[in-house]
């Protein structure tokens, strides 16, 4: 018998197969899964017009997702125990078709004076997987931070719980030094906030990135104002608007619900 995947023990994995059974008369697969520790979970559905429901050793929804033309998504915070995912195809008379159900750890590392970081893993893309990680991310002491991306050709945003948008930024690419182009900083309230990373799809094997939260420095202002805009910078600056519309138009159309 076949190891069930544990999701607390690897950075991800993928529950593949195709939906044979029939339940309500629509093509079905169940997959199973086991949590050791409790932790944050993300539940990303590459395939289009499926449904996923993660339910408990009660037979309890605990996150569900459903994809239509784009992926589905959801996430849950799990404890230990033996979980089950139910995919379903969303049409009847559509069977034996292919599934690929991405369970990946969600991170929300805790924000403080003194700084933080987000630490993640690109990959791959399968399906209509278009590259989006959400994470999440603990503000206890507020402040202004520079926020660094060490991963190029990455588009990124923060927003609160109700959408609003706080900061956005994007990556240069390898050859430009993989800084980020805006090179700001932002104000961050104490509060909890959702991060939406947009990775390269021409990932070809597993890479580590991070996300870097730099408090202000006193007096670095003053310093950076003396100098010189370069064209560069004032091109760069010019992109902040396109930024903020793709973060709001990206919350806008949020797929899937959480537990």
């Amino acid at each position: 018998m076949t190891a069930i995947p544990n999701a607390s023990t690897t950075n991800w994995f993928k529950l593949k197969g195709a939906t044979t059974e029939l339940s309500r008369g629509l093509s079905t697969a169940y997959q199973s899964f086991s949590v050791s520790k409790p932790g944050e979970f993300n539940f990303k559905m590459s395939d289009t017009h499926t449904s996923v429901k993660i339910m408990n050793s009660r037979n309890e929804v605990v996150a569900d997702a459903s994809s239509g033309a784009d992926i589905g998504q959801a996430h849950a915070k799990l404890g230990p125990g033996t979980y089950t995912a139910v995919i379903q195809q969303k049409y009847k008379g559509v069977n034996n078709r292919a599934y690929n159900l991405e369970v990946t750890p969600r991170e929300n590392p805790m924000l403080t004076a003194a700084g933080g970081t987000l630490k993640s893993t690109a990959r791959p893309l399968t399906g209509q997987d278009n590259g989006v990680q959400k994470h999440g991310l603990t503000v206890a002491q507020g402040g202004e931070f520079a926020i660094n991306v060490s991963l190029p050709n990455t588009r990124w945003s923060i927003m609160t719980k109700e959408g609003k948008l706080v900061a956005s930024g994007d990556t240069m690419s390898a050859a430009n030094g993989q800084l980020d182009v805006l090179n700001k900083k932002f104000k961050l309230e104490p509060g909890e906030y959702q991060v939406v990373a947009v990775l390269p799809r021409d990932t070809k094997s597993e890479v580590p990135w991070r996300m870097d939260f730099i408090p202000k420095v006193a007096g670095a202002d003053a310093a950076a104002s003396a100098k010189e805009e370069r064209p560069i910078d004032k091109i760069l600056r010019e992109r902040e608007d396109r930024l903020k519309q793709w973060a709001a138009q990206d919350a806008a159309k949020g797929t899937g619900t959480s537990a």
